[in-house]
């Protein structure tokens, strides 16, 4: 059986109407954490559907994502031995 993952997730595409208007492209970033114990999870894929982007994560479970062009998007999170969580943007 497969344990929930839990992904908690920054996104900071569009955080000020101005910088927005001069910037081409976004950056996310967030902490991949299992959802049970709050353990941090080393090594888990972070993806950008529509996209060819995507991150592990560090040692700490924390990930950062850039270049991405400016727009809602949704995020999945995977790790093996885990559901795959996926967050709409």
């Amino acid at each position: 059986m497969f344990r929930k993952l839990s992904t908690y997730v920054l996104f900071l595409l569009l955080a000020l109407p101005g910088v927005a208007l001069a910037q081409n492209t976004g950056k996310l970033s967030g902490q991949v954490t299992d959802a049970t114990t709050g353990d941090p999870l080393p090594g888990a894929q972070v993806v950008v559907d529509g996209t060819q982007l995507g991150a592990a994560t560090d040692l700490d479970g924390n990930y950062v994502i850039l270049g991405i062009p400016v727009g809602q998007y949704d995020v999945e999170a995977r790790f093996v031995g885990f559901e795959t969580e996926r967050r709409t943007g």
